[in-house]
């Protein structure tokens, strides 16, 4: 049996980048996420063990005011936040003098805020190809003046009316790459006027362009991430449409026992918040 491990599986730099920010606050009291850190369930699990918490935004203030006099460390996901509420944190911060914001948005979504800030207008729509209530795209969508509008799909354009405003698309950073192009060819032949801007970030892309190859030469094809994961979902829809033998799972335990029978090529990937370590117990199942 051969087994093939994508090369561009498992965290993404800006994910890393977070995960290691987190665990250096490990021995510090009073640490918490806002929202999950990353969405794999075993590595949140372990965040708690170390006594890092995810807590949601209305309970930030009810938590600072229950430490007191201690200072409140809260670290902000690679997702990012809504405009409304980095500014309402930034002011809760300034008057108690005890929170601590550990901005750790990922420098691609930063982008973006600044694309929708700096580009939209009461003259521009601004169509957002996302995953509506996913929480990038609930923090990138504020950023946006003027008309805008969640898209995931072609024909939600259709219903739009966009006659006599300028079209800006961009889109959520872990999107479908295949689809934001159709999309993008759509407006293309329709406005001229269409200001386009290709946000899918490169490790996205470059991730689901390998895994797509990997499993049009598999015959079976192992997706490694959280069952929550936008990133990791669309890993498995793309390697779905080209080996129908595809499973998701969190862990090594979650694969089918009866997966391997009649495979001769297995294929691995796994999203952006899936750790190394869970990527490793699944290639020990064949050594």
């Amino acid at each position: 049996m051969e087994i093939t491990l994508a090369k561009n599986a498992g965290f993404c730099p800006g994910v890393k980048r977070a995960v290691d920010k987190a665990l250096t606050y490990a021995t510090t009291k009073n640490t918490y996420t806002l929202g999950e850190l990353i969405h794999n369930p075993p590595f949140l699990k372990k965040l708690e063990e170390l006594g890092i918490r995810s807590i949601g935004f209305d309970e930030i203030e009810s938590v600072l005011n229950a430490i007191a006099p201690e200072t409140m460390h809260l670290i902000l996901r690679t997702h990012g936040i809504p405009l409304e509420q980095e500014r309402e944190l930034r002011t809760l911060a300034e008057k108690s003098g005890r929170l601590q914001i550990i901005d750790m948005t990922c420098p691609f979504v930063k982008s973006i805020h600044r694309i929708a800030e700096s580009n939209t207008s009461d003259q521009t729509v601004f169509l957002h190809f996302c995953h509506k209530d996913h929480p990038e795209a609930l923090g990138n969508m504020s950023y946006a003046k003027g008309e805008k509008y969640a898209i995931s799909s072609i024909e939600d354009i259709k219903l739009i009316n966009l006659d006599g405003k300028i079209p800006i698309l961009c889109s959520q950073t872990t999107e479908n790459l295949v689809e934001f192009k159709k999309i993008k060819n759509f407006l293309k032949n329709l406005y001229t006027n269409a200001i386009f801007f290709d946000t899918i970030c490169s490790v996205t892309e470059n991730r689901q362009t390998e895994a797509i190859a990997l499993a049009k030469a598999s015959d079976g094809m192992i997706v490694i991430g959280g069952k929550n994961s936008s990133n990791t979902k669309k890993l498995y829809q793309l390697c779905k449409e080209q080996c129908d033998e595809t499973v998701l799972v969190e862990s090594a335990s979650d694969i089918p026992k009866d997966f391997p029978v009649g495979k001769n090529k297995i294929g691995i990937t796994a999203g952006a918040s899936t750790p190394g370590d869970i990527i490793t117990e699944v290639l020990k199942l064949w050594k």
